[in-house]
């Protein structure tokens, strides 16, 4: 039902233009009645109607005030003046005001029907619109933590596809360039700490986004295992050095935060800032040899402050991926010597404590192990983690590097084919219903990304080929059964659309889903 303001000055005028309205649009309207300009007003304000005929001469405050008025409180409303009068003097400013349509005393009943009729459908389009787009934001604001998540794993991950990344960035409305990490990581106490802490993981994670988001504009990676990442970027005016003074004011009020909150320990490691996405990366890398290197319980460190400190320089992000390669290409000689020059360099540059030198091999083997798809890393942080002087920590680091050496064929080639099991089970299972590339990525725990790249390695296809192939099999196998109509046939396999469902299947046997019938039943002994 519609609302309808009239307002004139004439009672007869308002009765016999309801009257008329009533009859030919019974049980579609709400009437109200103005007699004048202010009552209009008072009325709009009260009830917000869809439709007001506003008599542009009445006592007081005249039509078009009165709807310069009305329409400042309800811009969707639709104004129609009434006049006995030549209506164009007033035309322009009506139309300024935003009128739509005038009408002529007296009004005959064909026009004021017509006018309701189209007035009436323009208001049904105009709801229409708005609900697609109350959906599109809530489609919305459901994809864009999943984007924020995806994008924060892709730069910890080193997973640095520019067209992708930008693509998230667009989504996420990100317009920065530089930034740096922070790593909130929550040491391992007693088994009672450690199982009240997986308790509230939800709990501090929300608190930690509630805290920095609004101030500082950054991405929070989901907490994994005891471990979050913030991506926060370099407000343009301001300086690198002001930017990391700021970042370990705000690490201490995290830190505070968490102790009097959760009463939980805290170490927050914060990177350099660097500028791109593979210069978050390495900010992020950075942040994380701080916290390896971290042996108090509950501290804030900054990457650049320890570098100074020590007197060393920092290692080109080159030579770290000209080892990566080494190992990725199987090259034993070449990635055995460039390991050993940077373990030199972390080892000779300047008088540096034994934990710091062992946080930088633990962040150098942890880049790698991600680089080369390894699941050691917790592995590899235990073991050296319990190391405590430097001849011990040089054997278990070579020890680790053989193990990503020997096992990277090996580990990839299990754990891909695992993987690849689960999603063949998966999709098998679910193939019929509206299955999703997502939707599988999602069940097997892996980045869709990624998980395009493994499908498609291991089965030879992309996954909407594999799917299409799944249905068009069995629509083939019900076909020659006979006992489906190819309407049913095309639901019972997974697609919606018969025409479309015809479409593929054309595509893929090289005819349709009626002459592959009958070519069956030419076939068929009976």
């Amino acid at each position: 039902m519609y609302s309808l303001l009239i307002a004139d000055d004439e009672a007869l005028e308002r009765e016999g233009l309801e009257l008329m309205i009533r009859h030919v649009f019974p049980d579609t309207f709400r009437f109200l009645h103005a007699e004048n300009g202010r009552k209009a007003i008072q009325l709009a304000e009260e009830h917000m109607p869809d439709i007001v005929f506003m008599d542009i001469k009445m006592p007081g405050i005249q039509g078009l005030e009165a709807v310069r008025q009305i329409v400042a409180k309800n811009q969707s409303v639709k104004i129609v003046m009434i006049t006995a009068h030549d209506y164009f003097s007033y035309a322009k400013e009506g139309l300024l005001l935003g009128v739509r349509d005038y009408l002529l005393k007296p009004a005959r009943r064909d026009e004021v029907c017509e006018l309701l009729k189209q007035i009436m459908a323009e208001i049904e389009a105009e709801k229409r619109s708005r609900n697609e787009q109350l959906e599109l934001q809530e489609k919305l604001a459901h994809l864009i933590p999943l984007a924020e998540n995806e994008l924060t794993l892709m730069l910890m991950l080193e997973h640095v596809q520019e067209i992708e990344l930008e693509q998230l960035a667009s989504l996420l409305k990100l317009d920065w360039n530089k930034g740096y990490a922070v790593v909130l990581s929550f040491p391992r106490q007693s088994k009672d700490e450690w199982a009240d802490f997986q308790l509230a993981k939800r709990e501090i994670y929300e608190a930690v986004r509630q805290l920095v988001r609004p101030a500082l504009g950054c991405l929070a990676s989901p907490l994994i295992g005891h471990q979050m990442t913030l991506f926060v970027p370099l407000p343009r005016e301001r300086s690198g050095y002001f930017q990391r003074v700021i970042s370990m004011d705000w690490g201490e009020r995290l830190r505070s935060m968490v102790q009097e909150r959760f009463h939980l320990p805290l170490n927050v490691a914060i990177g350099s800032i660097r500028e791109g996405w593979d210069g978050l990366s390495r900010s992020y890398r950075e942040a994380l040899r701080v916290c390896s290197g971290v042996s108090d319980s509950s501290a804030v460190r900054h990457y650049e402050d320890i570098i100074q400190s020590s007197g060393q320089s920092v290692v080109s992000l080159d030579e770290e991926k000209r080892l990566l390669d080494a190992l990725l290409q199987q090259d034993r000689e070449e990635a055995a010597g460039r390991f050993g020059a940077l373990y030199a360099y972390f080892e000779q540059s300047g008088e540096r404590p034994f934990t710091s030198l062992r946080g930088e091999i633990i962040g150098l083997l942890l880049y790698l192990a991600r680089g080369v798809h390894s699941a050691a890393g917790a592995e590899i942080i235990a073991d050296l983690n319990a190391v405590e002087d430097p001849v011990s920590l040089k054997h278990r680091a070579e020890y680790w590097l053989e193990m990503l050496q020997g096992g990277l064929i090996e580990e990839r080639e299990h754990k891909s084919s695992h993987v690849h099991q689960r999603a063949l089970l998966y999709i098998g299972q679910n193939y019929k219903e509206d299955i999703s590339m997502e939707q599988t990525a999602e069940y097997v725990n892996l980045s869709p990304h990624y998980f395009s790249k493994l499908f498609r390695l291991h089965a030879g296809e992309t996954f909407i080929d594999y799917v299409t192939r799944l249905r068009i099999n069995e629509a083939k196998r019900l076909i020659a059964g006979e006992q489906l109509s190819l309407k049913g046939i095309c639901y019972e396999v997974g697609y919606k659309d018969p025409n479309y469902f015809s479409r593929v299947f054309k595509k893929s046997v090289g005819i349709t889903p009626s002459e592959y019938r009958q070519q069956m039943e030419k076939q068929s002994p009976c």
